[in-house]
């Protein structure tokens, strides 16, 4: 994909971002997303979930990539993500206990991915368990699917599911990394426009040094964003949303501080972002626990995995 037809997808993207209230994910279709998704999945996919990170707005735009280049059958369904957890499904016998979330209301069935497959949960049984999430962040429109379903009377979805993980795991990286920029611009500006003592907070070195520091850890996020898909492993894209979740929290604090009591009310921009950050980094699993889970691997392992060049 040339410079000029990115340019002119992000403008899109934005505009789109811009003036459309609801979900987002009809729309992508209607001026051909899919297409290009086909053809270039690695920027169409850090380029639409960069600039809704930094629009801070929620879609189902994550069950779109998920059904990518699977059967045209799958890609009317949404898909149960995981909340807090690795995975949104465990075996139990013969038993399948299903909890997670569906990104927007639905009353059609619904797609759970398992390791190498994905099955169907029917209409009526996605309907019974599920329940609106409120109270953090009503804006995001979550709901709560929350069964469990006899494995065998599952119907399994054709197609390869085997890298659909990992592919939503650079997603999700790629939106916090835009998060996180959108927070460091709100912070910036506010420092340089807010003066204590005749001049602008941002002269002193504090907040520089603060919000100087986050810059950074964002930069190494979706610089590991890009080696994970070079390298298509399921680990540098585990490792890729795992940094960037933990460089979205540090930017969080970091703004917040700066930017004072301000910062911290509803009237401001800045808590928009602040919750919408610490849901991206919960689906399939949050920062600390995936750390904890990769350490355990590498111990497990007694390797180091190959290096990507970066």
């Amino acid at each position: 994909m040339d410079a000029e037809t990115t340019d002119l997808m992000r403008a899109s993207i934005r505009e789109l971002l811009e003036t459309h209230d609801g979900d987002i994910a009809t729309k992508l279709e209607e001026f051909g997303f899919t297409e290009v998704l086909d053809e270039d999945p690695a920027m169409a996919i850090d380029l639409l979930f960069h600039e809704q990170g930094a629009a801070g707005k929620a879609s189902s735009a994550l069950d779109t990539v998920a059904c990518a280049g699977q059967p045209s059958t799958a890609s009317r369904r949404h898909v149960i993500h995981p909340f807090a957890a690795p995975a949104a499904s465990t075996r139990r016998g013969t038993e399948l206990q299903i909890d997670g979330v569906i990104l927007s209301k639905s009353d059609g069935p619904a797609i759970v991915i398992l390791e190498g497959g994905a099955v169907e949960i029917p209409a009526a049984e996605v309907n019974s368990g599920t329940s609106p999430v409120a109270g953090f962040d009503p804006a995001a429109a979550l709901r709560r699917v929350h069964l469990t379903l006899a494995a065998d009377t599952l119907t399994p979805i054709e197609g390869d599911w085997t890298d659909a993980t990992s592919t939503l795991h650079r997603a999700l990286a790629s939106e916090l990394v835009g998060n996180g920029h959108a927070m460091l611009t709100i912070a910036a500006e506010q420092i340089t426009e807010r003066t204590q003592f005749g001049r602008p907070i941002g002269a002193n070195q504090s907040p520089r040094h603060r919000l100087a520091e986050t810059y950074a850890l964002l930069g190494g996020a979706a610089e590991l964003v890009h080696a994970a898909w070079r390298s298509g492993t399921p680990w540098d894209a585990r490792v890729a949303k795992t940094y960037a979740g933990y460089a979205a929290e540090a930017t969080s604090r970091a703004c917040l501080q700066v930017c004072g009591a301000i910062g911290l009310t509803t009237e401001h921009r800045l808590p928009i972002y602040a919750k919408r950050g610490r849901l991206l980094d919960a689906l399939y699993g949050g920062w600390q626990q995936s750390i904890d889970a990769l350490g355990g691997q590498l111990l497990a392992d007694a390797a180091v995995p190959d290096a990507v060049r970066i």
